[in-house]
């Protein structure tokens, strides 16, 4: 089976085409390349993209396809109309699609509904990316009373699925056991992307450290575990007051919110200051990790945890959280477990606070002896070649 110019022909369906965002979109991004290296022709839906995304995507030889618009209409494109209304708002797709690619949960029904209407030989791969019965609880009463109706409409997606990819072992051991499969099921670890591979990282020996976060924080402070970088980080301010802490991923609408959140949760010490920083490219990432001292990502729920990837990569000192997929991951390699910190459960917020504090102040404190433990971490993590793996078996599903 073959479409354009007997190439296999990939409809990748996603809101957006670049990494600014992370997580999805970077992974989205990241499979896209890997198909393209192998002679496929992909495509790659989107509701918006700016010029950087489009630069990327022709660079990266993908044909992005925009959803038609009417002059004059107020009304800002979103993923119902890919869901639902994708016969008028994209009616221009390509008409010999092999394979169709949805993200659970971004994506997952609207792959279902343009195989069914449109190509109904086509196959459906849907990558996971989320666990809802960890996340849900995080994020508001109402999101943890819809677990059991989230879970069953992801899990009737993964029902007409062709075969199911897993991001990371964590998610793997979810879905096999939801699913009861093995031979639709696969597991996936992405690439550290060239940029963070490539990334210089030396240690700045200065007075002044910076603790660098990345991800937003309003709607997921909890999720990510920003009430506990906040207390964490009033207790860093008390040892090392010339202390820098930037969080990448806070946009002009909700930085408001995102202030008043951190500072909710700075407790007893009153105010915890933080330099806010937009979301960015990779290129722009690479640059905060060559300026920053340590990386922190303590989430209480993350499927995988692609930020503390990079940071990894790039060679920079991080904080990983027990609680997500890459700890799964990391754990698996007694040579990769250093970045690892026991978050602890709710019950013991302050223990983990403590803890979280400890290991930042005693990061700082050690120095360039870190950054060295940091770059040998990189040089075995990337020696390993730990993706191939799941690289080839990826490809396999469409033949490549």
């Amino acid at each position: 089976m073959a479409g354009s110019g007997g190439k296999i022909v990939v409809l990748m369906l996603n809101d957006e085409y670049g990494t600014s965002k992370g997580g999805i979109s970077t992974i989205h991004r990241g499979m896209a390349c890997l198909l393209i290296s192998k002679g496929a022709k992909v495509y790659s839906t989107v509701l918006e993209a700016t010029k950087g995304d489009m630069d990327d995507a022709e660079a990266d030889g993908v044909e992005l396809i925009f959803p038609t618009t009417s002059k004059g209409d107020p009304r800002q494109p979103e993923l119902r109309w890919l869901t639902f209304d994708h016969r008028s708002r994209y009616p221009d797709l390509p008409s010999d699609v092999d394979f169709i690619l949805g993200h659970v949960h971004i994506t997952s029904r609207a792959a279902r509904h343009i195989k069914e209407q449109r190509f109904p030989n086509a196959k459906v791969v849907q990558v996971t990316h989320v666990i809802p019965e960890d996340v849900a609880r995080f994020k508001s009463e109402e999101k943890e009373l819809s677990i059991e109706e989230e879970k069953a409409a992801i899990l009737d997606d993964l029902d007409h699925a062709d075969v199911i990819v897993a991001v990371g072992p964590r998610m793997y051991d979810y879905y096999k056991n939801e699913t009861g499969e093995e031979e639709r099921l696969q597991e996936f670890l992405p690439e550290p992307s060239e940029i963070f591979k490539n990334t210089q990282v030396k240690y700045r020996k200065t007075n002044m450290k910076v603790v660098l976060s990345i991800g937003r924080v309003k709607g997921v402070e909890r999720l990510k575990g920003y009430d506990l970088s906040s207390k964490s980080m009033g207790k860093v301010f008390k040892i090392r007051p010339n202390t820098k802490w930037r969080v990448r991923g806070i946009t002009r609408d909700d930085f408001s919110e995102s202030k008043e959140i951190i500072q909710a949760n700075a407790g007893k010490f009153n105010f915890v200051p933080f330099t806010p920083l937009k979301y960015a490219t990779q290129e722009e990432l690479s640059k905060d990790m060559q300026q920053a001292h340590v990386v922190l990502m303590p989430s209480r729920a993350e499927p995988f945890g692609l930020v503390g990837l990079e940071a990894i990569a790039a060679g920079v000192p991080v904080l990983v959280s027990d609680k997500s997929g890459l700890a799964w991951f990391l754990d698996q390699d007694p040579d990769f477990d250093r970045p690892i910190v026991e978050i602890g459960d709710d019950d013991d917020e302050e223990e983990a606070v403590q803890t979280l504090a400890k290991r930042i102040i005693k990061v700082l404190n050690r120095g360039e002896k870190e950054f060295e433990a940091a770059r040998r971490l990189k040089e075995r993590l990337l020696g390993s070649k730990y993706w191939e793996e799941s690289h080839s078996k990826f490809l396999e599903i469409f033949g490549l």
